[in-house]
């Protein structure tokens, strides 16, 4: 990087953690240095709302006060020069580059570096997974390193517990510390000596998983668990880490979880962002009773929405926002998941994998036959309805089409279950459709909307069929395919 580059970024790094003091003015001049930039779409709307949210004064806003508040000036600069400035402007540059050359380079990637984990929690979706054997410490530099060149500089650490092997990862954020990584935990190794070497790194976040309050976590996660989890959070809070929480919610936890008290008390304790994950019926015998009903799902929607408007906390549910997002980002659309073993997964709830690391590079897999033939069904449906973006459960039929077409492996046994049983394939079958009917009136009427940001002749919403097949563009129309996907399909190139 010439001189120049470096004096000029080192100017916005400094200008945009400036701007994050807690100060209102501050955080003003922040939108409008963004405006200065080539950005994503789904980046800019992200900046158009937070304008929006100044303007009005709204939670949004406050978020970000609260942000420049409760981090540590040097904590600020890393979030700041490594996701802001690298992830997107400098590494989003890199990837659109790299994928004008015939493949595709997704935004980041999940890794779980061990499948080990000192708890037994009920339900766990990584449960079935073999714990034998963890990714080499080698591997995983390996892999880092290349998805830097990419322009990939944001990175999730999953497992199983990531902190069993702490040390690998301490010495991983440490040599990358131009990258970003969130890393999700059960929190019971975040003493106060790996808390305080997070704060001195500042390019780590941490989301907890909490049930609820003490009786919920505790009774999914093990006695005595959610004492240690508070314990961690104040360690966090402490020296200024960024870091909030997970949750699981199931058929029995939703009112726990939506209410106003909830996002209150983890508020209190210093986190800053909240991520919902609805119980997925994966791995063997499935827990069919804990998946929420359709009407409890939508109804959690709109709860987060409301919190969401409500408190400075971002709060995100990954199936009920799928507009929000853009729709589902497996396949390495967006991300896919590496596990201990190397395998490659299209996401961390579909354990079918085609591919393995070792020996293959980042670019390749994500660009492997299987990950193709994911982003070309995308998004999935004959709407084209992000508000149902899920292979799994929203949109069964594409998962099992692709996993029987291309002979793909499962990632454990009784991972097979969610596309061989016959009785989970009744059961996933007919909560899609109830779901669908609840919630295809409402995107009839956002992509009629020309108001809409996902209008059906706007350009972001044409984006959503970029990945589709020839054959698709020519036989549109003739198997069913409404109007509007076969418009928008005619008019981006493939």
């Amino acid at each position: 990087m010439s001189i120049i580059k470096v004096l000029a970024k080192r100017f916005i790094v400094n200008r945009i953690s400036n701007s994050l003091t807690g100060d209102i003015k501050d955080l003003k001049k922040l939108v409008t240095l963004s405006e200065r930039f080539e950005i994503e779409p789904s980046v800019r709307n992200f900046m158009n709302n937070l304008r929006n949210s100044i303007d009005e004064d709204r939670a949004f806003a406050r978020l970000f006060l609260r942000i420049g508040k409760a981090m540590s000036p040097s904590y600020r600069k890393k979030i700041v020069r490594n996701l802001i400035y690298n992830q997107f402007i400098e590494g989003a540059k890199k990837r659109r580059n790299l994928s004008a050359f015939g493949n595709w380079v997704p935004g980041f990637f999940v890794v779980s570096p061990t499948m080990r984990c000192n708890l037994r929690c009920t339900g766990c979706y990584a449960g079935l997974y073999t714990k034998e054997g963890d990714l080499p410490e080698s591997e995983l530099d390996r892999i880092l390193a290349e998805a830097r060149d990419m322009g990939i500089y944001f990175t999730v650490i999953s497992g199983g517990e990531p902190y069993l092997i702490k040390s690998t990862l301490l010495r991983m954020f440490k040599k990358y510390n131009d990258m970003f990584f969130l890393t999700y935990t059960n929190g019971t190794f975040l003493d106060k000596a790996v808390a305080k070497e997070l704060a001195g790194l500042g390019n780590v976040a941490a989301a907890i998983s909490v049930e609820g309050y003490e009786e919920e976590t505790d009774e999914r996660r093990g006695r005595g668990v959610y004492s240690r989890i508070m314990k961690a959070m104040d360690n966090l809070k402490h020296e200024g880490v960024l870091f909030g929480i997970s949750v699981t919610y199931t058929k029995y936890n939703i009112d726990v979880v939506t209410d106003d008290k909830f996002i209150e008390y983890y508020m209190n304790k210093g986190a800053i962002f909240g991520w919902y994950f609805m119980f997925m019926p994966v791995g063997k015998d499935p827990i069919l009773d804990l998946v929420p009903t359709p009407e409890q799902r939508v109804y959690t929607g709109k709860r987060v929405t409301a919190l969401r408007d409500k408190y400075p906390m971002f709060l995100a549910d990954f199936w009920n926002d799928g507009p929000a997002a853009g729709g589902c980002l497996a396949g390495g659309r967006q991300y896919f998941h590496i596990l201990n073993s190397g395998n490659v997964e299209p996401c961390v709830f579909a354990h079918f994998s085609s591919d393995n690391i070792k020996g293959k590079t980042l670019l390749e897999v994500a660009n492997s036959p299987f990950f193709k033939a994911v982003r070309q069904r995308f998004p999935y449906n004959e709407k084209g309805n992000l508000k149902r973006p899920c292979m799994i459960i929203d949109n069964p039929e594409v998962l099992r089409d692709l996993v029987d077409e291309y002979g793909i492996k499962p990632g454990h046994d009784h991972s097979e279950s969610i596309v061989h049983d016959p009785e989970v394939i009744d059961w996933v079958s007919s909560y899609s459709e109830e779901f669908k009917e609840l919630v295809d009136p409402e995107w009839e009427k956002e992509i009629n909307d020309p108001d809409s940001r996902w209008y059906k002749e706007g350009a972001e919403y044409k984006q959503l069929f970029r990945f589709r097949q020839k054959d698709r563009k020519e036989t549109a129309g003739k198997g069913g395919t409404p109007d509007n996907i076969r418009k928008a399909e005619e008019k981006v190139p493939v």
